[in-house]
């Protein structure tokens, strides 16, 4: 939808609003049936805002660095179109004029003017899918954790609904201790204990002898 429609006046608000705002309360608020999905829903974001706010535009499905567009030089405060924009399968286009809608949702989760600003400084010098993600994970973290505070611990349990616990939630991945134990300070391959097995493996000259008894 984003490689087709992205560069088109009449769908800013549904894409840059409606669609922006619900991705990031499903990741803001975390709940249980959204495990193992984040990254998907991260991507959506990260799309809409590099479409929408800092010209850049992606390969299909969100993939690859922001391909960045330079300023109009008719008028610096708006892009310069992809010259794919009718062609979806090529990354489509972008909104060359830039919307506010994406702002406000990040000021409405709890971010300063300065904050928003410094997080498009960045998208901007750091254009690759992991860096952007990872920009977008963490200060969607930032706002969870905000969230959760003012929710208070007196909750209940909702089932699917509830909110993921650290353990699973992505968004504090990095906090999460490692759940494969460390190796064993010796580690002994399946080839290290063939070749021990054939090294006390008795000389064939002690054996019992198998020749011919008629020779």
């Amino acid at each position: 939808i984003l490689e087709s429609v992205a560069w088109l006046d009449k769908y800013t608000e549904l894409l840059g609003y409606r669609l922006l705002s619900a991705a990031v309360k499903a990741i803001v608020t975390e709940p249980k049936w959204m495990v193992g999905t984040e990254w998907d829903m991260i991507n959506v974001i990260r799309d809409v805002y590099d479409r929408l706010v800092l010209g850049q535009y992606l390969l299909p499905g969100g993939q690859g660095p922001g391909l960045q567009m330079p300023r109009d030089s008719a008028n610096p405060m708006m892009f310069e179109q992809t010259k794919v924009a009718d062609k979806p399968l090529m990354g489509g286009g972008i909104l060359t004029a830039t919307s506010d809608f994406p702002r406000r949702i990040l000021m409405g989760i709890g971010m300063t003017q300065e904050e928003v600003v410094a997080t498009e400084k960045t998208l901007l010098k750091k254009r690759s899918a992991k860096e952007q993600k990872d920009v977008f994970r963490d200060l969607l973290r930032v706002a969870a954790d905000k969230t959760k505070q003012a929710e208070g611990l007196n909750r209940g349990d909702k089932g699917a609904l509830d909110r993921a616990g650290a353990e699973e939630s992505l968004l504090h991945g990095k906090l999460r201790q490692p759940t494969v134990s460390a190796l064993p300070e010796k580690l002994v391959t399946y080839s290290m204990m063939k070749k021990k097995e054939g090294s006390n493996s008795p000389d064939p000259a002690d054996g019992p002898w198998h020749g011919n008894i008629f020779d």
